[in-house]
């Protein structure tokens, strides 16, 4: 095996976009863990999602290797009902039916304790929401633990009485404290490791209210204890609290934070959020399609119990003959995001714990999992008692305790989250990649704890990673495939033969971040408007590629970690190797292209003075693969923008006779594969060989012009062998092109290519074929076909509405939601030509309080017959919201959809200012949570809408509603206005 050495030629010394001198030598002498791929690659199937999003990512999952399948997901799991057959009791415990199965439903907590702002869902804390008939329930779940109360200031406030409405469960005393320094680092007091809490007073409660007044004290944070002994045994119940600075009671208002420990568990059904499509039985016919696929499903230990965890494993087992293996117990309990969260590590141990009794009473076979604690920062989070204990070294003590005594094993596998990158409005590539280095060093301490704790070797499953939680553009982009590289090699140099991981999202709408850019944590993105991708509706991101290099490039099952070293900052390598083969992932954190060479320890050694000699005689076949700006690049950081190039990873061989320098992108990642097994070189392996597959494709344009140009960008491998030829043929229009791969040479088993074709002048219209031949090893082949279309030039042919005859001239009619001051009207205003007449529909929008999505009012237009017969309309516009979240949208309904989720695309916020937008009935798309409709049908549109969202006033004007045809004679528009589109 061997050691790499990253260095550069002096003929590159001169270029200033390179570095030199880099060398990574990796010790292939001495192997550690060895790599066991099997089951690694878990994907999440959320219940937000329509069924067809998931159909449509098919070919990204099967390619991408992944076999498990995550259900319901994320921090719903501790809010979803899996069976809507079942009833509550009188405290808001559901209880499921055993045998018979209908659709799942989300729920709420009935007992809020801590406020709740979570991708839209807010929530007031019952303890000072006005209402008497609402409550915080408390419950114990660890004697040693009793529940507690925090209330977090923005900053430092007076206080000088407080006031509590006690439930029918109120303790005998309780204990008001505050906190003695200005700050509380993340995660807050509640988890704080050290103790800086001041005891102000041990206050008696003898009535169902309580009020106490205490010299005035200035503070941010105050905490509300109790002793497990002052409670009745079912816990306490708080149903207004009050905290005054004079005569003001300071928890009136929203301007701060309560956090609230061991909320009993119990629920409402949520009312905004019902007919849920992606539930469990649907989710298990999907996961029937796929190969080798394996659920795994995760139970609701927020607001539901053990008793209805234990009945899902029993339907899913015991009744339908599933026999789901992996179950894990709640999800980010440790958070203050989740619904009854957040919870200390004994509390939710002692959850834990009940939960794999009852579940693995029904099933003794199952794997259960926990905590899925919410952060890879081990050494964080205090485990809950101000005593400097950590919260995941504390539970797996606690299990493992449990384990000992009663002789079973109730954890099988430790299961956490990782977000390693943090930061207010300011992302950088650099401080990306160096955020993700952290990981290592807390995994070695989590491993640390595991063999300290636990008997015999556990499972680790990252069931959710990326670099961070926000929507910023950077993570659309090549760097954060460098970054999802990173994160997965290192649990898999310490893990890598009993891991498994997930990387969170499978599929993200954008949304935008703290900076005011645009962008998601997923593998995949709605397509661009107008475009055409293998993934259908979808196409993949930056994050995709980077797991798949890992995953399917990198790591091998049956090679070692090896031991590796970088002489360069800059440069960070992962190894592991088997006999004479080696791989080795190199990640660029700097902005210049990083020359490296890797020198193995077993290559080259010196028999007369036994020392290796640097990279001598270290000639095999390798392989590069490479990711960066010249691949992949995001452009733009609003809601419409868009990966140009978009292809996958590059593959290119290198001649070590002449140079081992290795080229890593800026930022960028390459995976280097030292006398990889390949098959179809010789006559003996020719059969053997693979068939090529096009793993990505994308036309940037489904439809063009005579004169323009076909614009495609594609991936193809051939696993364990080399890449030989490309054509691209369009039978239709007589085309043959040969092609070769972006480095200009087909020789790896992976290559990307991107095709341009222009199209001539009087090229013949209609529908037509790309077909992409692509030849490997062993003479085997494949095709892949690719649709589009050549269409006429556009033309305005009639006029749907130019608001020049009055109001009662324009068939139109108000949609104002909720129950409320929402409202939308019209006035058309005269004028002169050529424009003529406008109409104006002003507009108020209040935002009820439990929607969880903007609010809208809509101008509704009935349409003419001729619309059927169009391709689109042009239109002019002009538009004011005072909220600088407002936005506005056209809204296209069609018979083809049935869920709601209609073709739309956004307007801008013109301020007041006229501009002209065209929109193509066959490039739009719809917004994106329903079912896919491949394209815009103008037969079955039934309306137009003009909308309105968010809270707040003002207007949308229109005129000059032209349609759009491809023939007929022109009806030319009034001239002066720009198009957008």
């Amino acid at each position: 095996m061997k050691t790499f050495v990253v260095s550069a030629l002096a003929a590159f010394f001169a270029l200033p976009a390179f570095a030199s001198q880099n060398v990574v030598k990796v010790d292939d002498l001495h192997p550690g863990v060895v790599i066991n791929k099997d089951n690694m690659m878990s994907a999440d199937l959320a219940i937000w999602n329509p069924p067809s999003r998931y159909y449509d990512m098919t070919p990204a999952l099967v390619d991408g290797g992944y076999t498990l399948y995550r259900f319901p997901n994320g921090s719903l799991s501790n809010d979803y009902h899996w069976n809507g057959i079942g009833k509550y009791d009188e405290t808001g415990l559901w209880t499921p039916d055993e045998t018979k199965w209908a659709r799942g439903f989300l729920g709420e907590t009935a007992y809020r304790g801590t406020t709740k702002d979570n991708y839209g869902f807010v929530r007031r804390s019952h303890l000072a929401d006005g209402k008497m008939e609402t409550m915080w329930w408390g419950e114990i779940l660890d004697p040693v633990d009793p529940p507690w109360i925090v209330v977090e200031f923005p900053e430092k406030v007076n206080l000088d009485s407080i006031q509590i409405d006690w439930g029918k469960l109120r303790p005998k005393a309780f204990e008001l404290a505050y906190w003695t320094e200005d700050y509380a680092e993340y995660p807050g007091v509640h988890q704080a490791l050290e103790n800086k809490l001041k005891v102000e007073a041990t206050v008696r409660v003898n009535s169902a209210t309580t009020k106490y007044k205490f010299k005035q004290i200035n503070t941010r944070y105050v905490a509300v204890r109790f002793k497990t002994t002052d409670l009745p045994s079912k816990g306490v119940q708080i149903c207004e609290m009050k905290l005054y600075s004079g005569e003001t009671d300071l928890l009136g208002g929203n301007n701060y934070k309560f956090y609230a420990m061991s909320t009993r568990n119990g629920d409402i059904a949520r009312t905004d959020w019902t007919d849920i499509k992606w539930d469990f039985e649907t989710f298990m016919e999907y996961i029937k399609t796929l190969p080798n696929a394996r659920a795994v499903i995760c139970v609701n230990a927020g607001t539901g119990t053990s008793k209805e965890a234990a009945a899902w494993v029993r339907y899913a087992n015991k009744v339908k003959g599933y026999d789901i293996k992996q179950w894990q117990i709640g999800n980010e309990l440790d958070g203050e995001w989740e619904e009854s969260g957040p919870i200390s590590a004994r509390q939710y141990a002692a959850r834990y714990l009940e939960y794999a009794r009852a579940m693995k009473a029904v099933d003794s076979s199952i794997i259960l999992h926990g905590p899925l604690f919410s952060t890879h920062k081990m050494q964080q989070k205090g485990a809950g008692l101000l005593d400097g204990k950590y919260w995941m070294e504390e539970f797996l003590r606690i299990v493992g305790e449990a384990e000992k005594k009663d002789g079973k094993r109730y954890l099988d596998v430790v299961d956490l989250h990782n977000y390693p990158y943090w930061t207010p409005n300011d992302p950088k590539p650099a401080d990306l990649l160096k955020s993700m280095l952290d990981v290592g060093p807390n995994m070695d301490t989590l491993d640390m704890w595991m063999k300290r704790h636990l008997e015999g070797e556990r499972r680790v499953f990252l069931s959710e990673f990326s670099t961070c939680v926000q929507g910023y553009s950077l993570l659309m982009d090549y760097p954060q495939a460098t970054a999802m590289a990173s994160v997965f090699a290192q649990h898999a140099m310490r893990f890598g033969n009993r891991l498994q991981v997930l990387p969170w999202d499978a599929f993200g709408n954008l949304f935008k971040g703290p900076d005011d850019t645009w962008g998601t944590i997923s593998m995949t993105a709605l397509l661009k408007e107008g475009s055409w991708n293998h993934w259908k509706s979808l196409e993949p991101t930056a994050e995709y590629y980077g797991v798949y290099m890992t995953f399917m490039d990198f790591l091998e099952s049956g090679f070692a970690v090896l031991p590796v070293e970088s002489n360069s900052p800059d440069v960070v390598a992962y190894a592991i190797g088997k006999g004479d083969s080696a791989r080795v992932m190199l990640v660029n954190l700097s902005d210049i292209t990083q020359l490296v060479q890797i020198d193995r320890a077993s290559v080259g050694t010196d028999s007369a003075n036994a020392t290796p000699t640097v990279g001598k005689g270290d000639l095999v076949r390798t392989q590069v693969e490479i990711f960066g700006e010249e691949q992949f690049k995001w452009n733009g950081t609003t809601q419409s923008a868009y990966p140009y190039p978009k292809m996958g990873p590059s593959g290119r061989r290198i001649n070590p006779s002449k140079s081992r320098d290795i080229a890593v992108p800026p930022f960028g990642l390459a995976v280097v594969q030292i006398n990889p097994k390949v098959v179809g070189l010789n006559a003996a392996t020719k059969e053997s060989a693979a068939d090529p597959k096009v793993i990505a494709a994308a036309l940037e344009k489904k439809v063009l012009l005579a004169g323009d140009t076909l614009d495609l960008f594609a991936t193809a491998v051939q696993q364990s062998g080399q890449l030989t030829e490309g054509k691209l043929e369009i039978p239709e229009l007589g085309i043959v092109r040969w092609f070769k791969p972006d480095d200009g040479l087909w020789n790896a088993s992976i290559e990307s290519f991107h095709v341009k074709v222009p199209m001539s002048a009087n090229v013949k219209l209609g529908p037509a074929t790309a077909t992409l031949k692509i030849r490997g090893l062993g003479g085997k082949a494949t095709e892949f076909k690719i649709p589009f279309r050549i269409r006429g030039a556009y033309r305005t042919t009639s006029v749907m509405q130019n608001f020049d005859n009055g109001l009662d001239a324009v068939d139109w009619y108000p949609v104002a939601n909720g129950d409320n001051a929402t409202s939308i009207e019209a006035k058309v205003f005269n004028g002169a030509p050529p424009h003529g007449g406008f109409i104006r529909h002003d507009f108020i929008i209040e935002q009820p309080p439990a929607q969880g999505w903007p609010n809208f009012a809509g101008a509704y237009y009935v349409i003419p017959e001729a619309v059927k017969n169009s391709v689109g309309i042009v239109f002019d516009y002009a538009t004011n919201h005072n909220n600088p979240d407002g936005y506005f949208e056209v809204q296209i309904a069609s018979d083809q959809v049935k869920d709601y989720d209609e073709f739309m695309v956004r307007l801008k916020n013109t301020r007041g200012s006229w501009v002209r937008d065209t929109l193509i009935w066959e490039n739009m798309a719809q917004e994106g949570w329903g079912k896919t409709i491949p394209q815009l049908d103008p037969k079955q549109i039934k309306n137009f809408a003009f909308r309105a969202r968010y809270s707040g006033k003002g207007y949308i004007s229109l005129d000059n509603i032209y349609l759009l045809q491809e023939d007929g004679t022109e009806v030319p528009m009034p001239k002066g206005l720009r198009r957008l589109r």
